[in-house]
C-alpha cells in the first residue's frame, strides 16, 4: 500500500480511473443485469469515473502539497497506521498534519455511525422494492464500516502517541538549543 500511496500523480490516477470507473460499471451491471442500457451505462461510468478521479486527483495532490510532498505524506500515513514516529522528522509540518488527521478522524467517530443508519435504511427499502442485491450492497457496507470504526480508534490511539513523540523530541531540541555550548 505504501508503493501505490507513492505513486507520482501521472501513474496514480489512470489506475484510480480504471479502479473507480469499473467499479462502478460492474456494480451498475450486477445490479441490473439487463442489456438494454449497455451503452447508458457505460457513458456514465466514464462520467462518474472522470469526475471522480478529478476530485480525488485535486485531494491527493493537495494533501501531497501540504505535507512537503509524495514521501512525506506516504511517511505520515505509515506512521498513523503503524505508530512509530521517523527519524529526523520535520516538527511543523509533521505536527500540523498530524492533528489535521486527527480532526479528520474525530469526525469519523460521529459521522460513520450516521452513514451507517442512513445507509441501512435506504438499502433495506431498496432490497424490498428493487432488487434483492441490495442485501449484499448493505452487507459490504456494514463491513466497511465495521472496519472504519475499528480502524478509526487504532488511528487516534496512534496519533496522540505520535504527537505525545513529537512534543517529547521538539522540547528536548530546544531546551538543547537554549543552553550554551560548555567546552
Amino acid at each position: 500500500m505504501d508503493r501505490f500511496r507513492s505513486l507520482p500523480l501521472p501513474a496514480l490516477l489512470p489506475i484510480l480511473f480504471v479502479l473507480v470507473g469499473g467499479l462502478y460499471f460492474a456494480i451498475g451491471l450486477v445490479s441490473n443485469p439487463s442489456r438494454e442500457a449497455l451503452v447508458a451505462r457505460a457513458a456514465s461510468s466514464l462520467v462518474y469515473a472522470v469526475l471522480m478521479t478529478t476530485f480525488f486527483g485535486f485531494l491527493i495532490a493537495y494533501r501531497r502539497r501540504r505535507a512537503g510532498g509524495t514521501e512525506t505524506a506516504a511517511a505520515i500515513q505509515r506512521a498513523v497506521r503503524t505508530g512509530d514516529l521517523p527519524a529526523h522528522v520535520d516538527h511543523v509540518v509533521w505536527t500540523r498534519e498530524l492533528e489535521s488527521t486527527r480532526k479528520r478522524y474525530r469526525n469519523n467517530r460521529f459521522l460513520v455511525p450516521i452513514m451507517v443508519v442512513l445507509f441501512a435504511a435506504l438499502s433495506i427499502w431498496a432490497a424490498t422494492t428493487i432488487s434483492p442485491f441490495w442485501w449484499l450492497i448493505l452487507v459490504v457496507f456494514v463491513g466497511i464500516c465495521a472496519y472504519s470504526v475499528w480502524e478509526t480508534r487504532r488511528a487516534l490511539r496512534n496519533i496522540e502517541r505520535l504527537l505525545t513523540a513529537l512534543r517529547g523530541i521538539w522540547t528536548v531540541e530546544q531546551r538543547d538549543a537554549s543552553q550554551p555550548e560548555r567546552r
